[in-house]
Protein backbone atom coordinates (compact mmCIF):
# COMPACT_ATOMS: atom_id res chain seq x y z
CA UNK A 1 0.00 0.00 0.00
CA UNK A 2 2.85 2.45 0.35
CA UNK A 3 4.22 2.22 -3.05
CA UNK A 4 0.11 3.40 -4.14
CA UNK A 5 0.55 5.98 -1.62
CA UNK A 6 3.88 7.12 -3.02
CA UNK A 7 2.66 6.83 -6.46
CA UNK A 8 -0.46 8.96 -6.03
CA UNK A 9 1.01 11.70 -3.76
CA UNK A 10 4.34 11.86 -6.58
CA UNK A 11 0.73 12.62 -9.25
CA UNK A 12 -0.04 15.29 -6.92
CA UNK A 13 3.25 16.91 -6.51
CA UNK A 14 3.55 16.90 -10.84
CA UNK A 15 0.19 18.02 -11.16
CA UNK A 16 0.52 20.86 -8.33
CA UNK A 17 4.49 21.91 -10.07
CA UNK A 18 2.67 21.93 -13.28
CA UNK A 19 -0.08 24.29 -12.12
CA UNK A 20 2.92 26.49 -10.39
CA UNK A 21 4.54 26.38 -13.18
CA UNK A 22 1.89 27.70 -15.93
CA UNK A 23 0.16 29.98 -13.33
CA UNK A 24 2.20 33.63 -12.34
CA UNK A 25 1.99 34.10 -8.86
CA UNK A 26 1.25 37.75 -9.70
CA UNK A 27 -1.35 37.38 -11.96
CA UNK A 28 -3.08 34.34 -10.65
CA UNK A 29 -2.58 34.64 -6.66
CA UNK A 30 -4.69 32.34 -5.08
CA UNK A 31 -4.80 29.60 -7.98
CA UNK A 32 -0.78 29.49 -7.06
CA UNK A 33 -1.56 29.38 -3.54
CA UNK A 34 -3.77 26.28 -3.96
CA UNK A 35 -1.29 24.82 -6.29
CA UNK A 36 1.67 25.73 -3.71
CA UNK A 37 -0.64 24.32 -0.95
CA UNK A 38 -1.30 20.82 -2.90
CA UNK A 39 2.43 20.80 -3.15
CA UNK A 40 3.29 20.83 0.20
CA UNK A 41 0.39 18.00 0.89
CA UNK A 42 1.75 15.98 -1.69
CA UNK A 43 5.55 16.22 -0.56
CA UNK A 44 4.34 15.51 2.79
CA UNK A 45 2.36 12.23 1.40
CA UNK A 46 5.67 11.18 -0.42
CA UNK A 47 7.64 11.56 2.82
CA UNK A 48 5.66 9.69 4.87
CA UNK A 49 4.60 6.92 2.09
CA UNK A 50 8.91 6.37 1.81
CA UNK A 51 9.44 5.86 6.10
CA UNK A 52 8.16 2.47 7.21
CA UNK A 53 7.00 4.08 10.21
CA UNK A 54 4.69 6.30 9.01
CA UNK A 55 4.02 8.12 12.26
CA UNK A 56 6.64 11.03 12.85
CA UNK A 57 4.68 12.41 9.62
CA UNK A 58 0.98 12.02 10.90
CA UNK A 59 0.23 15.25 12.58
CA UNK A 60 1.52 16.80 9.56
CA UNK A 61 -0.44 14.64 7.58
CA UNK A 62 -3.62 15.26 8.86
CA UNK A 63 -3.46 19.28 8.74
CA UNK A 64 -2.60 19.31 5.33
CA UNK A 65 -5.71 16.73 4.93
CA UNK A 66 -7.82 19.34 6.43
CA UNK A 67 -6.33 22.27 4.72
CA UNK A 68 -6.43 20.40 1.29
CA UNK A 69 -10.50 19.37 1.85
CA UNK A 70 -10.93 23.38 2.82
CA UNK A 71 -8.50 25.62 0.78
CA UNK A 72 -8.66 24.90 -3.09
CA UNK A 73 -11.80 25.31 -4.22
CA UNK A 74 -12.43 28.54 -2.37
CA UNK A 75 -9.01 29.98 -3.73
CA UNK A 76 -10.00 28.46 -7.05
CA UNK A 77 -13.69 30.21 -6.42
CA UNK A 78 -11.71 33.38 -5.66
CA UNK A 79 -9.23 33.12 -8.70
CA UNK A 80 -12.50 32.65 -11.15
CA UNK A 81 -14.75 35.36 -9.58
CA UNK A 82 -12.27 37.88 -9.70
CA UNK A 83 -11.53 37.81 -13.54
CA UNK A 84 -15.34 37.01 -13.94
CA UNK A 85 -18.25 39.96 -14.75
CA UNK A 86 -19.05 39.84 -10.84
CA UNK A 87 -16.15 39.88 -9.23
CA UNK A 88 -17.41 41.49 -6.04
CA UNK A 89 -19.04 37.90 -5.58
CA UNK A 90 -15.32 37.07 -5.26
CA UNK A 91 -14.34 37.72 -1.33
CA UNK A 92 -17.28 35.89 -0.27
CA UNK A 93 -15.42 32.45 -0.56
CA UNK A 94 -12.77 33.75 2.29
CA UNK A 95 -15.46 32.80 4.50
CA UNK A 96 -13.33 29.52 4.21
CA UNK A 97 -10.99 30.37 7.28
CA UNK A 98 -13.21 29.92 9.97
CA UNK A 99 -14.09 26.20 9.72
CA UNK A 100 -10.07 25.83 8.50
CA UNK A 101 -9.28 26.98 11.78
CA UNK A 102 -11.30 25.55 13.79
CA UNK A 103 -10.31 22.21 12.06
CA UNK A 104 -6.31 22.76 12.32
CA UNK A 105 -7.57 24.00 16.56
CA UNK A 106 -9.31 20.46 16.43
CA UNK A 107 -6.53 18.50 14.87
CA UNK A 108 -4.04 19.65 17.65
CA UNK A 109 -5.84 19.30 20.48
CA UNK A 110 -6.66 15.75 18.89
CA UNK A 111 -10.94 15.99 19.20
CA UNK A 112 -13.19 14.59 16.97
CA UNK A 113 -15.44 17.70 16.42
CA UNK A 114 -18.95 16.99 14.31
CA UNK A 115 -19.58 20.89 14.12
CA UNK A 116 -15.92 21.61 12.62
CA UNK A 117 -17.06 18.30 9.82
CA UNK A 118 -20.23 20.33 9.31
CA UNK A 119 -18.93 23.71 8.51
CA UNK A 120 -16.55 21.92 6.40
CA UNK A 121 -19.34 20.57 4.40
CA UNK A 122 -21.38 23.72 4.03
CA UNK A 123 -18.05 25.44 3.09
CA UNK A 124 -17.93 22.50 0.50
CA UNK A 125 -21.22 22.62 -0.44
CA UNK A 126 -21.53 26.63 -0.65
CA UNK A 127 -18.43 26.76 -2.87
CA UNK A 128 -19.21 23.91 -4.98
CA UNK A 129 -22.78 25.85 -5.65
CA UNK A 130 -21.31 28.35 -6.31
CA UNK A 131 -18.86 27.44 -9.01
CA UNK A 132 -21.51 25.51 -10.85
CA UNK A 133 -23.58 29.22 -10.45
CA UNK A 134 -20.39 30.93 -12.47
CA UNK A 135 -20.16 28.08 -14.75
CA UNK A 136 -23.74 28.54 -15.63
CA UNK A 137 -23.64 32.36 -16.15
CA UNK A 138 -20.24 32.00 -18.34
CA UNK A 139 -21.44 29.16 -20.03
CA UNK A 140 -18.15 27.11 -18.93
CA UNK A 141 -18.73 23.40 -18.66
CA UNK A 142 -15.21 23.10 -17.77
CA UNK A 143 -16.53 24.85 -14.20
CA UNK A 144 -18.85 22.06 -13.72
CA UNK A 145 -16.12 19.42 -13.80
CA UNK A 146 -14.11 20.98 -11.08
CA UNK A 147 -17.25 21.38 -9.12
CA UNK A 148 -18.20 17.50 -9.98
CA UNK A 149 -14.38 16.97 -9.30
CA UNK A 150 -14.70 18.46 -5.49
CA UNK A 151 -17.58 16.72 -4.47
CA UNK A 152 -16.39 13.96 -5.41
CA UNK A 153 -13.23 13.92 -3.47
CA UNK A 154 -14.94 14.87 -0.64
CA UNK A 155 -17.77 12.52 -0.83
CA UNK A 156 -16.90 10.10 -3.37
CA UNK A 157 -14.18 9.17 -0.91
CA UNK A 158 -16.66 7.50 1.50
CA UNK A 159 -18.30 4.95 -0.95
CA UNK A 160 -14.95 3.73 -2.57
CA UNK A 161 -13.14 3.24 1.03
CA UNK A 162 -16.89 1.22 2.41
CA UNK A 163 -16.23 -1.26 -0.68
CA UNK A 164 -12.41 -1.33 -0.49
CA UNK A 165 -11.11 0.15 2.73
CA UNK A 166 -7.85 2.06 2.20
CA UNK A 167 -8.95 3.39 -1.83
CA UNK A 168 -11.16 6.71 -0.65
CA UNK A 169 -7.62 7.82 0.40
CA UNK A 170 -5.73 7.39 -3.39
CA UNK A 171 -9.50 8.68 -5.03
CA UNK A 172 -8.84 11.86 -2.99
CA UNK A 173 -5.52 12.35 -4.14
CA UNK A 174 -6.73 11.34 -7.60
CA UNK A 175 -9.22 13.94 -7.49
CA UNK A 176 -7.26 16.88 -6.06
CA UNK A 177 -4.76 15.99 -8.65
CA UNK A 178 -7.59 16.49 -11.45
CA UNK A 179 -8.96 19.37 -9.56
CA UNK A 180 -5.42 21.17 -9.80
CA UNK A 181 -4.52 20.23 -13.51
CA UNK A 182 -8.37 21.89 -14.49
CA UNK A 183 -7.91 24.63 -12.23
CA UNK A 184 -4.74 25.55 -14.05
CA UNK A 185 -5.98 24.53 -17.14
CA UNK A 186 -8.75 26.91 -16.92
CA UNK A 187 -6.90 29.84 -15.21
CA UNK A 188 -4.17 29.78 -17.65
CA UNK A 189 -6.88 29.90 -20.94
CA UNK A 190 -8.31 33.64 -19.76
Amino acid sequence: MLFMDALFNSLLVVSSGYAMYTLHPLQTPYGYAAAALSLVHGLVGVVRAAHIDGDECNRLRQITTGIMELVPLPLTNIELYLKSSNPHLAMAHGCFLIPLAFDVVAIWRDVEDNSTETLKDLTLLGNVVSLLFLGVNQSKNVYGGMAAIAFGARYGTVIFDYYWEGLGGHVNLLADSAFIMLMAMTLTNK
